[in-house]
């Protein structure tokens, strides 16, 4: 999977994206987003960084679907890098956890866990 996504074509346009979009970083009110903290690495960039966030946010391979279904046509290659995105972010919260907060710990693990479950 790492591989597939360091070899996925950036076949879309730059974009703003969030670029630290994670569960932390998202409220939630009665079961339904809210809102989206912290856009302190609000930048110019490629989508696929903050679709990554699916796998971080939604356990059920059903409401990943949904999800990327909602946000529009994502090609192959952009599904791809969001896969690689989430590959990274996983590991990097895991570890860094690890170390000093077992919150982002369980993020990376459940991330990575999800990613591998193949949807």
């Amino acid at each position: 999977m790492w591989r597939a996504a360091l070899s996925a074509a950036v076949d879309v346009t730059p974009t703003w994206i969030h670029g630290d979009l994670h569960p932390r970083n998202v409220l939630v009110e009665d079961g339904l987003f809210s809102g989206i903290i912290d856009w302190g690495d609000i930048a110019t960039g490629d989508r696929a960084t903050d679709l990554a966030a699916i796998w971080m946010l939604f356990e059920d391979p059903q409401a990943r679907r949904l999800a990327f279904s909602a946000y529009g046509t994502v090609s192959h290659n952009t599904y791809m890098r969001a896969k690689g995105w989430a590959i990274g972010f996983g590991v990097t919260l895991l570890d860094a956890g690890l170390e000093d907060d077992p919150r982002h710990a369980a993020i990376g693990e459940q991330t990575l866990s999800r990613v591998a479950a193949g949807s």
